[in-house]
């Protein structure tokens, strides 16, 4: 098998969606129909419309628009409306409320989390640096006053849904594949079904097409394997792990064993 090229800025073929359901009113990611299709994920997106905020209800994603009519057939029983549309590419989440759902790092990629890809260098140097960004330099009382620079919104990223379990996850009973060593694995604890499961998943990714071109490449390990977006807040609380882990290694004078899970309170 060969390995998928590891650039997320490589283009790629573009992707499609079901789009199952609009509305003015953030809706549920649970659908009736989630055991009847094997390798997707139900995500939702965000936009303004005429001046009114809209969601939008996907189901994704699809290498070609033949395999997503294949799907439809499925879909429109329990969504008659269902029609297939290109992905779309921000503005999208696949957790109800990262509020509530508890991350949790199982491995980390040190070298995405700290140094450039093309310098790779140990770890307690590079997690140096990452405590060099939380310093904030006070303004100057002499610099002129400027307007504040429009928001900008933070890129859209993907991460690779691996599995659901409704037992525990954790690091010793999941595959060493070699290129998790690339990636932040990760997993979230959420109410699902009406059941707590969790998730593990694998990112990040820059594009959908990036991410799925490595979930096929772990499909013969993780056969549910699917693609999902993830929402800045849930990316923030990946990276903020691997940044604490990279420390608390600096501190011990060695790169933490990437075995060991560290946990965030997501209410904090």
């Amino acid at each position: 098998m060969n390995r998928p090229p590891n650039d997320d800025k490589q283009g790629g073929t573009a992707l499609y969606v079901i789009n199952l359901d609009s509305s003015t009113l953030a809706m549920s990611l649970d659908v009736p129909f989630r055991h009847e299709l094997v390798g997707f994920t139900v995500f939702r997106s965000r936009s303004f419309e005429h001046g009114r905020e809209r969601f939008r209800l996907h189901l994704g994603y699809f290498e070609t628009e033949r395999h997503a009519e294949e799907a439809l057939s499925v879909v429109r029983k329990h969504y008659p409306a269902a029609w297939i549309s290109a992905a779309p590419e921000s503005q999208l989440g696949s957790l109800d409320n990262t509020v509530n759902t508890e991350f949790r790092l199982l491995r980390a990629a040190y070298a995405r989390v700290a140094t450039p890809a093309s310098a790779p260098t140990a770890p307690a140097p590079a997690a140096a640096k990452v405590a060099a960004r939380a310093v904030v330099k006070e303004p100057s009382l002499d610099a002129p006053s400027r307007a504040p620079a429009p928001a900008v919104p933070p890129p859209q990223r993907y991460a690779v849904q691996l599995e659901w379990s409704l037992a525990p996850l954790s690091g010793a009973h999941v595959p060493r594949l070699a290129i998790f060593e690339e990636y932040h694995l990760y997993t979230v604890r959420m109410l699902r079904e009406g059941s707590p499961q969790q998730g593990l998943r694998l990112g990040f990714f820059t594009s959908a097409e990036a991410a799925f071109r490595v979930a096929e490449y772990v499909r013969p390990e993780f056969p549910g394997v699917g693609v999902v977006p993830v929402s800045d807040r849930e990316y923030s609380r990946a990276i903020e792990l691997a940044q604490q882990r990279a420390l608390k290694g600096t501190a011990r004078g060695a790169a933490p064993d990437s075995s060991d899970a560290t946990r965030v309170n997501p209410k904090r």
